[in-house]
């Protein structure tokens, strides 16, 4: 699950957030959106994260895959116990979770070298 956002408050110039404006609209996106993703990549670059591994970008990402994966595993239970396949879901379950384990494995691996 995606962790709550808590609103702040920047102050900008007129030209500033007028700038701001325009570089969001060019992409896209709302000027809050760009606001954050343009800070939150200063900040990861400022840490070293920005070295094509996790970006804010990628983040989000996988927690909005994450969410629809989770609703799709979901649905996909309810369905299959109401057929009384609850040990197909488990087989399933079982096989992913292996998976996952095998691929962070993987990622660790290759971190360390």
């Amino acid at each position: 699950m995606a962790k709550p956002r808590f609103q702040r408050s920047i102050r900008f110039s007129e030209s500033e957030w007028n700038a701001v404006c325009e570089a969001a609209e060019e992409r896209n996106m709302k000027p809050a959106e760009f606001v954050r993703e343009a800070a939150a990549s200063v900040a990861a670059r400022e840490i070293d994260l920005d070295d094509g591994k996790l970006t804010p970008a990628l983040i989000e990402m996988i927690e909005r895959t994450f969410r629809g994966v989770h609703l799709l595993a979901y649905l996909k239970h309810e369905e299959l116990a109401a057929l009384g396949r609850q040990e197909d879901f488990r087989r399933a379950t079982e096989g992913g979770q292996i998976a996952q384990a095998e691929t962070l494995d993987r990622e660790e691996a290759d971190q360390e070298t």
